[in-house]
């Protein structure tokens, strides 16, 4: 009877092997170990990619789509892919619909992976900066401080045109700069931009952020999620076979089309030793499953210190908590007396905040503001022992 079992257990040992060599290697291009994975695209895959993603954004850029519900998009995106599917474009088994998180993920037959939002993003009621007395206060507290050191806004949530967020991110480059804090706004942020954040003192994520589900595994499937930072930058030929390593390696993500940053991609990229606040949605994850990762990432890179937000944010809340924090830190303020700052005026969460609006139809989960690394990190012109009334302030 042993013999009989183990002459068994060695042929069904060897059928799977056989199958498994047999079986096309897109089968398990979702699986995350990429310890073995190639080094570089193929001309031929990069253009499947590219056919692949002309038909998503086909879909994800029309009028229709942007006119559907939730729950309709996510139908039109599974039909979608599995039309890509039937193409041999797409991984068969690969999609997977996250209608919690508003994602229909995928993954190309090279391995890279892709998505296609379902939940898409509504800008919220706009706020007025501080004017007059505040502004003077706050020059006030600035004053005598010289140079402070530089900063960077990496500003992607959209094209600039016809935008009711742009002119914020304008006022404030002008503003920072006048009061020593030497302010660059990128607006046509890439991945070789967010490469050299390293060479800034303060890094500003003003992005879109989402939560990535996917699914992975031939035999028993798993899943897997991370946060995402999206970019508006568009793929193409020549710029999936730049950045084909990271797709291939999951450290560059293709969402509609467009790519996205994963927490392995700043722990590759990082290289520096500034601040870095983020206002993109679910940067730390959501609640029950907080996740660090792209944190962090940037701390493994050199990062004094990483500002963010657990769960889907009100883009007007993180715009404010952001304006006020950076002239705290102007007028000499540690990253967290500049937190306490902006909390304290803003809500220490973004419901807190809808509520005081008059918003009577709050999103489900707060979002709330995390930071990682040294907390009592200041700007590099600022004094370490800051004047007594900037400490108070």
């Amino acid at each position: 009877m042993k013999n009989g079992f183990g002459c068994r257990l060695v042929s069904a040992v060897c059928a799977l092997a056989l199958l498994a060599a047999l079986l096309p290697t897109a089968a398990f291009a979702a699986e995350p170990d990429t310890a073995a994975a190639p080094q570089t695209l193929t001309a031929a895959q990069v253009q499947d990619m590219q056919q692949a993603d002309t038909a998503v954004t086909a879909l994800t850029g029309s009028d229709d789509y942007a006119g559907m519900t939730q729950a309709q998009r996510t139908d039109a995106a599974l039909d979608q892919l599995e039309q890509l599917v039937d193409e041999g474009l797409v991984a068969k088994g690969s999609i997977y619909a996250d209608e919690e998180n508003g994602m229909v993920s995928f993954a190309y037959t090279c391995g890279a992976l892709g998505g296609i939002l379902t939940d898409l993003d509504e800008e919220n009621d706009t706020v007025a900066f501080p004017s007059g007395e505040a502004l003077d206060r706050l020059a006030a507290d600035a004053s005598g401080n010289g140079t402070l050191g530089s900063a960077a806004i990496y500003y992607a949530f959209d094209n600039t045109v016809n935008s009711t967020r742009y002119p914020y991110y304008a006022y404030m480059q002008t503003y920072w700069t006048s009061q020593g804090l030497d302010t660059t706004l990128n607006t046509r942020v890439t991945l070789s931009d967010l490469r050299r954040m390293g060479r800034y003192d303060v890094c500003v994520l003003s992005t879109h952020g989402a939560y990535y589900t996917y699914e992975y595994g031939w035999l028993w499937k798993k899943t897997a999620t991370e946060p995402l930072i999206l970019l508006t930058e568009q793929s193409n030929f020549w710029s999936d076979f730049r950045y084909g390593l990271d797709l291939l390696s999951h450290r560059v993500v293709k969402i509609n089309g467009m790519y996205a940053a994963t927490g392995a991609f700043f722990r590759s990229a990082y290289r520096g030793s500034g601040i870095v606040l983020s206002e993109t949605c679910e940067f730390y994850g959501k609640n029950g499953h907080v996740d660090t990762s792209i944190a962090d990432g940037l701390l493994a890179g050199g990062a004094k210190a990483v500002a963010g937000y657990v769960n889907n944010v009100y883009s007007v809340y993180s715009r404010s908590m952001l304006w006020d924090m950076v002239n705290r830190m102007i007028a000499g303020d540690t990253l967290e007396q500049a937190a306490e700052d902006a909390k304290e005026t803003y809500g220490t969460d973004d419901i807190i905040w809808y509520s005081g609006q008059g918003g009577r139809r709050p999103h489900a989960a707060a979002s709330y503001l995390m930071l990682s690394g040294d907390h009592t990190v200041r700007l590099p012109g600022v004094s370490a022992e800051a004047p007594a009334e900037q400490q108070a302030a």
